[in-house]
């Protein structure tokens, strides 16, 4: 269940020179289902009304969703956390934490603090937003970090009982399927618990729409996808989950494609490319 503690991210800083990323929509990542909620406490309360009755959740991971979630001093992330575990309506059932962040937003500090809610049973997941492991594309696309980051986040958070979920996206300007082979098997190399991929969609509002507008940005053909995700996942190991396949967006806030992708015919669509194959995950994984 997503929720916004309001941290912003570092990226969209004037500081930082770069006004954030360019694909990266206003609301980034606040759920739909918070509607209109402020405080914390409403938000658990408006996002597990919404998982009961749409899905019947009865246990629920408190997904700090919105911006970098670790944006703030560890007294701050600490109050936020603690405060929405808190704000369960039913003892128990939030089974554990998940905070996704970016790369440069992970230091010793906060690392400790997320282990200790590991050490409290809670099943404690960290995102990192990588996007890509080549950093011409990262530069290109703002992200203000390079790959380096992402090696250090990940390595930081090994062996405390952490799982670290990583984010890419297919089809960013500039990159062929072998860019997209590089970065899966640079980031299996570290053994990551989690991956989710996101196929590259243009919201309204960004630099990434200005460069659509002008010819300078064309998107994959739709068609394209199921082979590419197949590719990747080949070279995934066998005990990484992969967590999504495609990305979620509104149409109201997006300017291309004009039709998202079809996540259970995209799921299909790569079930049976593999089976067309012969081949799974991990099938070309290498230790």
């Amino acid at each position: 269940m997503g929720i916004d503690a309001g941290f912003g991210c570092p990226n969209r800083n004037r500081g930082r020179g770069s006004g954030g990323c360019s694909y990266c929509a206003p609301g980034a990542g606040r759920a739909p289902y918070l509607a209109d909620a402020g405080s914390l406490g409403e938000q658990v309360l408006a996002a597990t009304a919404f998982l009961r009755r749409r899905y019947e959740a009865r246990l629920f991971l408190a997904y700090f969703q919105a911006y970098s979630s670790t944006n703030a001093p560890c007294d701050e992330l600490e109050a936020a956390y603690d405060a929405v575990l808190a704000s369960f309506p039913e003892p128990g059932s939030c089974r554990g934490l998940v905070v996704s962040t970016r790369p440069d937003c992970i230091d010793e500090q906060k690392a400790e603090l997320l282990t200790g809610y590991a050490e409290r049973g809670l099943e404690v997941w960290v995102e990192l937003g990588l996007q890509s492991a080549n950093d011409s594309t990262l530069a290109r696309i703002r992200r203000g970090h390079c790959y380096a980051d992402f090696e250090r986040a990940r390595l930081l958070l090994e062996g405390r009982g952490i799982r670290v979920a990583a984010h890419l996206i297919i089809g960013l300007p500039g990159e062929l399927r072998a860019d997209y082979i590089d970065t899966v098997s640079r980031v299996a190399s570290l053994r990551v618990e989690g991956l989710k991929f996101h196929d590259l969609h243009v919201p309204r509002g960004t630099a990434l729409a200005g460069e659509y507008l002008s010819g300078e940005l064309s998107l994959l053909h739709p068609l394209s996808f199921p082979s590419i995700l197949a590719d990747c996942i080949e070279l995934l190991p066998p005990d990484c989950e992969v967590m999504r396949l495609c990305s979620d967006s509104g149409r109201a806030g997006r300017l291309a494609p004009a039709r998202a992708l079809d996540k259970t015919l995209l799921y299909r669509a790569v079930e049976s490319e593999l089976e067309r194959r012969g081949t799974r995950q991990a099938s070309r994984w290498r230790p």
